[in-house]
């Protein structure tokens, strides 16, 4: 999922940020009190002295203090000169091991903070072997790098925080809404992005993907194939022809149309290639006909998503891939402890269940959101519609069941609301308008009870993104605009005005 390393679960770019309705300010201690967070050191916490930073043309005056926690959990807060009373803390995507953002709202008055859940990058998958750092890695980690982040602010300010906010996109998303599910006083509003909350079924999935590829690889002409082939098969479904298709659970692509006739080789997929891209597309299913995996849906094929995933990445030892050498790695890992576990013989369909209890340290098994709903809790969900890991029909399904359990979905969403964003790859990046700012909607409707209807996007322009095959056509040459809508309703264009124009848009039931 895009994140600090390629191989998966996610950080995002930084994104264009409106401003929020500033809570009252208070101006910060003095740089003595910002030296001396040390003295919180005590027998579970190791503090650092604090570090005074002058401000920039792009930062305002902070105070940046780090420290650890057990040993292991390295976390790090800072705290701007005027604070609004609010935190903005980040759970990291892929698989951590780094400090996430912690600057990028300390100018609209937000302290921030991160931590890298108790493991250090260059550790790799490793630490999935450490019973303690998995723990940490699941949740743990950001549980009481929170903790600990609360009592840093309110000794250095004198005052608690007001209103508690996290985001976090992929792996960060899992963890967001598992802070949501386990510990639902920590946080007043939740931003949780393509949340890899089902990790039995992206493990099993990404393998059952590792080896058709590696039978009949997809190569970047065969996913042009594909892309051409879904654009123009379903883009002007919507009447807009913007190489986005806006809903593609009505898409429809003939694979089988695609196969190259004798003496073809270009622009066209060999016979190996049609079966790998009809189980990329298609449902992974059980043999009574459950389903236990949802294929990916058509569009943005060739926009990085596909390849960052199935392709060789440079970035990689002797060029590996994700699904064929990094995800395998991760499963073994896991399943360390079943003796009777082989690799070579594990079958993603039959064997899935086996699965279950080692995941469940990571995995959310639960729709009852009661205990967070009762504390006052929002929770934001945004998931792209051709996210390549994190398929979107999984994010659907866990709302659907949250809305049965928790009083149908009027009553749900008092609470919980989710934005599909047609054309993003996962967590950031596709032909889609996907830039946009979470904050500003997340903190209106916690704390002023304005509940999002209507968030606008941008696309901004090809740009490069670390999670994407970097030599994809990641974007489209123009800006544009869209209106993203609260899951189920979708942005309609009205037929007249600008298409670029996201006023040109409503958003209404499918």
């Amino acid at each position: 999922m895009p994140s600090n390393t390629p191989s998966a679960l996610v950080r995002l770019p930084a994104v264009v940020v409106l401003l929020c309705s500033a809570a009252t300010t208070a101006a910060a201690p003095d740089a003595n009190s910002c030296r001396d967070l040390y003295r919180m050191t005590d027998v579970h916490h190791a503090i650092e002295p604090g570090i005074s930073v002058a401000a920039t043309d792009e930062l305002p005056a902070h105070c940046r203090v780090q420290g650890v926690i057990n040993r292991a959990i390295r976390f790090e807060v800072t705290l701007p000169e005027e604070w609004n009373g609010r935190l903005m803390f980040e759970a990291v995507g892929g698989l951590a091991g780094v400090i996430g953002d912690t600057t990028s709202l300390l100018s609209r008055g937000f302290a921030q903070a991160s931590t890298d859940t108790g493991h250090e990058l260059a550790e790799g998958n490793s630490f999935m072997q450490q019973p303690e750092a998995l723990i940490d890695y699941a949740y743990r980690g950001v549980h009481l790098a929170t903790l600990a982040t609360k009592r840093v602010i309110a000794e250095y300010y004198g005052r608690n925080v007001e209103h508690s906010y996290l985001k976090g996109c992929s792996n960060g998303g899992r963890a967001a809404m598992l802070e949501a599910a386990r510990f639902p006083e920590d946080y007043d509003g939740i931003i949780a992005g393509a949340p890899a909350f089902r990790f039995q079924e992206f493990t099993a999935w990404m393998v059952a993907v590792g080896r058709k590829q590696a039978a009949n690889p997809l190569d970047r002409a065969a996913l042009q194939v594909l892309d051409d082939a879904s654009r123009n098969a379903c883009d002007a479904m919507d009447g807009v022809e913007d190489g986005v298709i806006n809903d593609p659970r009505l898409c429809t692509v003939d694979i089988d149309a695609l196969a190259c006739a004798d003496g073809e080789s270009e622009g066209c997929l060999s016979a190996g290639q049609v079966e790998t891209a009809r189980f990329i597309y298609g449902d992974m299913n059980d043999a009574e006909g459950n389903l236990l995996s949802p294929g990916v849906p058509p569009g943005a094929e060739a926009a990085g998503d596909w390849g960052g995933w199935i392709l060789p990445n440079e970035t990689l030892a002797g060029g590996q891939t994700i699904v064929g050498d990094l995800i395998p790695e991760m499963l073994t890992f896991l399943m360390r402890h079943d003796p009777a576990f082989d690799l070579d013989a594990f079958d993603p369909v039959a064997d899935i269940d086996r699965l279950r209890d080692p995941s469940t340290p990571i995995d959310l098994r639960t729709a009852d959101l009661s205990e967070f709903r009762d504390h006052g809790g929002k929770l934001l969900i945004y998931q792209g519609w051709n996210d390549f890991p994190l398929r979107p029909q999984r994010a659907i399904a866990y709302l659907e069941s949250v809305e049965e359990e928790m009083g149908g979905a009027e009553a749900t969403a008092d609470f919980f609301r989710m934005f599909m964003l047609p054309g993003m790859v996962h967590c950031a990046g596709g032909p889609g308008a996907w830039q946009t700012d979470y904050t500003d909607p997340i903190v209106r409707w916690r704390e002023d009870g304005e509940a999002p209807e209507r968030i606008v996007a941008t696309h901004p322009g090809p740009m490069a993104m670390d999670h994407l095959d970097a030599e994809a056509e990641t974007g489209q040459g123009r800006r544009f605009t869209r209106p993203l809508c609260a899951y189920p309703e979708l942005a309609q264009y009205d037929g007249e005005g600008d298409p670029d124009d996201e006023a040109s848009f409503r958003c209404a039931a499918p």
